[in-house]
């Protein structure tokens, strides 16, 4: 038999997810009552409506700024969506507050390791592989070590790979695919910039 799920309950992962009720107590249900379990579901739900919406055009957006409180560091951040309606939203400007912060904090380069240049990847991987070369071990392993320092220098200059500065648990990408989910428009970051003295 099912657990009933109580209003309670079901306004608790509201607040911690800002899903729908209908969604809340959807996941709740499907999770037997388990909080965590729910909200694993109602993130990998998100996903997969983000990478639906992926596609949508995004023609509205702000740019919003963050400086830091010793005026010594600041970040732009440009984020679109698709309607002026979710632009003047206060979800929507504090996600773009928030990136804002996070580029300024953690200092990326890229917005995704998809668009590292391929002659810095290269670059970097050589400085790897001359680094491993004194060590004496066999090519497959070194070509493995080689792919996951590659992978995850870049994550940490990729802004969508980072670890969100708020909530390291998850990464910017999922945090703008929660906020996809509870806005229900397509958010896309287009460009940033970081200044510091």
């Amino acid at each position: 038999m099912m657990k009933k799920i109580s209003a309670l309950e079901v306004k608790k992962l509201r607040e911690l997810t800002g899903a729908s009720v209908m969604e809340c107590r959807e996941a709740l249900e499907q999770a037997g009552g388990d909080t965590k379990k729910a909200v694993e579901h109602l993130r990998h739900k998100g996903k997969e409506k983000a990478g639906k919406k992926s596609g949508r055009k995004t023609g509205e957006g702000i740019v919003a700024a963050y400086i830091h409180s010793n005026k010594k560091i600041g970040a732009l951040v440009e984020l679109r969506c698709e309607t002026d309606f979710v632009a003047k939203n206060s979800q929507f400007q504090e996600l773009a507050y928030n990136l804002a912060m996070q580029v300024a904090a953690l200092g990326p380069r890229y917005i995704s390791s998809d668009v590292v240049p391929s002659q810095e990847r290269e670059e970097y991987e050589h400085l790897v592989r001359e680094e491993l070369a004194a060590e004496k071990k066999p090519d497959s392993v070194i070509e493995k070590i080689v792919t996951g320092k590659v992978r995850k220098h870049f994550a940490e200059l990729s802004l969508l790979e980072q670890a969100f500065v708020k909530n390291p648990e998850i990464t910017v990408d999922e945090l703008i695919k929660e906020n996809i989910l509870k806005i229900g428009e397509n958010i896309q970051i287009v460009n940033f910039v970081r200044f510091e003295i």
